[in-house]
């Protein structure tokens, strides 16, 4: 059987089945994990945690407010509030690999049920011990009717019981094989249970309680500024940084104005026409894979839609200079697309090319569909996020009228957005702006997902697909998946379900104080970070 382990199960000092009578043993443990923090809490207070302790500024992006819930959405952005404040299972890393968070290992005892071995000795920033106990509690949550409005429920879909074997050890049974069980746990924070239970979802996210390396001091709400203090009961304290500042900056200029200002040391998601003045200025500029691909959706259920046939959605493909994209509009940063995911990813097909521009080969596709003297189709695009996508669905348009097709384009507001990507009822539009997402699992399935008949609301459906994309969940051999995951991605290209544009890349930039930036994921491991010496 295929272990994915993260250490050796030797470093675990695992428990005796549990008892009635280890409750009273539980409860002395409690007691004592909250005497140790307690008076290791006190002496940090007394003494700094280090002695060259400093305060990390930096920028942030969205609205606090609207995600206070540690739950309400994945943990995304570089600097991210929630990602330091509590932990989870695990980590992907952004080479695929899976790495330890608060368990050490998961591995499948059959094709249903794994075992996860946890950290020992960890405790929330109140002091109540982290054991199997917290995990049952937060995921049998997460699949309550209490937790369906909010995003993260959705991972724990294929769970269908989870139990504790000891304080160190959980078995999950899940309803069919679930190869990416462990990634799943890589999107699902673990904050503290029981006072998230005794407090209500509203009252906990405004005092947080977690296990990561720092706590919240002060969310600032009217100045949208959260403050954040060093941990140091976590099993992760900062090394150098016991103070993070962070500023909601709304967009790219004032993030660039408040770098120059000495304000911030670090920021990201900035637009690329930002990137060379900032160099200039001596500060350290970051790219790396944002693990999506940006495209417009193109819907196939309305079988009077142009879209229904597969030689125009190819040709849509090949009308548009994706090379021009990445190379003018980005700068160099990012490359075409072609398929769901990108190098690294598990799935990625190195023999897929993107779709070349070929004019001609549009012209002729179109014809032999049909639309020989053209067409005309609405598209709804979401431009805020990527901050050069105006100017590449300009790009877009452009092309695709070379090739008689014309293209009305028209902005969404985020909640707009939001309402036609999930219901699948686009109204007017005949193709929506979407991104193939991998990023959260680092393995294309959940990409294709989107653009297949699984997902909840689907505008494209190819049911001979289906069987491969179901049954590549339970595959434990990674070899076999990998092969089923490159197929897919290879009908995903041919059936071209959007019109591929380019990889989405993060843009980051930090002053010269720092030393080498660490990440976890996507994420700043602000807890790692050291002053440069």
């Amino acid at each position: 059987m295929l272990a994915y382990s993260t250490m050796e199960t030797g470093e675990h000092n695992i428990r005796a089945a549990k008892t009635q009578n280890c409750r009273t043993e539980h409860l002395w443990q409690q007691a004592l994990g909250t005497l140790r923090f307690l008076v290791f809490a006190a002496l940090s207070f007394a003494l700094p945690l280090n002695a060259n302790a400093e305060t990390l500024r930096a920028a942030g992006g969205g609205n606090i407010v609207a995600l206070l819930h540690p739950f309400s959405s994945l943990p995304q952005g570089v600097i991210n509030p929630h990602a330091m404040i509590h932990d989870m299972l695990f980590y992907v890393s952004t080479d695929g690999t899976l790495e330890p968070g608060l368990a050490l290992s998961a591995e499948p005892t059959s094709d249903t049920t794994w075992r996860i071995n946890l950290r020992p000795n960890v405790l929330y920033s109140n002091g109540r011990a982290f054991t199997a106990d917290a995990v049952v509690k937060t995921i049998e949550y997460l699949k309550s009717d209490a937790a369906t409005r909010y995003v993260i429920s959705a991972e724990t879909r294929s769970i269908k019981s989870v139990r504790a074997i000891d304080d160190v050890t959980v078995e999950v049974e899940t309803y069919v094989p679930d190869v990416l069980l462990p990634r799943r746990f890589g999107t699902i924070l673990m904050p503290e249970p029981w006072l998230y239970e005794e407090l209500g979802p509203d009252a906990f996210s405004h005092a947080p309680i977690g296990t990561g390396s720092y706590v919240v001091e002060d969310w600032r709400l009217d100045a949208q500024r959260p403050l954040l203090r060093g941990n140091p009961g976590s099993w992760r304290p900062p090394v150098e940084i016991d103070t993070v500042d962070i500023r909601i900056v709304k967009d790219a200029p004032n993030q660039v104005q408040a770098l120059m200002s000495g304000l911030i040391d670090v920021g990201y998601n900035f637009g690329v026409v930002e990137i060379d003045a900032l160099r200039e200025q001596g500060f350290r500029i970051i790219t790396k894979p944002g693990g999506q691909v940006i495209s417009l959706a193109l819907a196939n259920r309305d079988p009077d839609s142009p879209f229904a046939d597969q030689r125009v959605r190819q040709a849509l493909n090949y009308a548009v200079d994706k090379q021009a994209i990445a190379d003018i509009i980005m700068m160099g940063t990012t490359t075409p697309a072609g398929q769901p995911g990108l190098p690294g990813m598990t799935g990625y097909n190195p023999n897929i090319a993107p779709y070349p521009h070929n004019p001609e080969r549009a012209r002729a596709l179109l014809a032999d569909a049909g639309y020989g003297s053209g067409l005309s189709f609405r598209a709804e695009v979401l431009i805020t996020g990527v901050l050069e996508a105006p100017t590449m669905y300009q790009k877009v348009a452009q092309d695709l009228a070379a090739v008689g097709v014309s293209m009305e384009l028209k902005p969404l507001q985020g909640q707009q957005w939001i309402r036609k990507y999930f219901t699948g009822d686009w109204g007017q539009a005949d193709a929506i702006s979407a991104t193939w997402n991998a990023a959260s699992y680092w393995d294309v399935i959940r990409a294709i997902e989107i653009f297949s008949c699984k997902k909840t609301g689907a505008f494209f459906c190819a049911p001979d697909l289906m069987p491969a994309i179901n049954a590549s969940h339970g595959m434990f051999d990674p070899e076999e998946r990998s092969l089923t995951l490159q197929g897919l991605s290879q009908n995903m290209h041919d059936l071209a379900p959007s019109l591929f544009l380019v990889h989405i890349v993060d843009v980051i930039a930090a002053s010269d104080k720092f030393g080498e930036l660490p990440f976890r994921h996507k994420q700043l491991a602000v807890d790692k970070l050291r002053l440069a010496h």
